[in-house]
C-alpha cells in the first residue's frame, strides 16, 4: 500500500516537472531480501559501542601523527648552507 502511494506521488512529481507525459508509464521492479542477522542488526547499544570503537581509533592514529610530527621537528638540520 505504501508502495502503491510512492509509486503515485512519483509520477505525480514527474507529470509536474513535465518530464513525463503520462501516456504511457513503466517502472522497472526492485527485489529485495529482508534479513536481520546478529551482524547486520544495529541497536543503539551497538551503535554506541562503535562509535566508541571508532573515537578510540582516531585519537590513537592523531597521536601517531602528532608523535611522528614531533620526531620530525626534533632533527635539527646542519650545514643548511652546504645543501
Amino acid at each position: 500500500k505504501a508502495l502503491k502511494q510512492l509509486f503515485k506521488l512519483f509520477v505525480s512529481f514527474l507529470k509536474d516537472a513535465e518530464l513525463i507525459a503520462g501516456e504511457t508509464i513503466a517502472i522497472d521492479g526492485t527485489k529485495s531480501r529482508a534479513h536481520n542477522g546478529k551482524k547486520s542488526n544495529f541497536n543503539q547499544k551497538k551503535i554506541d559501542k562503535h562509535l566508541e570503537y571508532i573515537e578510540t581509533k582516531t585519537q590513537e592514529y592523531l597521536s601517531a601523527l602528532a608523535q611522528n610530527d614531533a620526531q620530525e621537528t626534533s632533527t635539527t638540520l646542519t650545514n643548511i648552507q652546504q645543501k
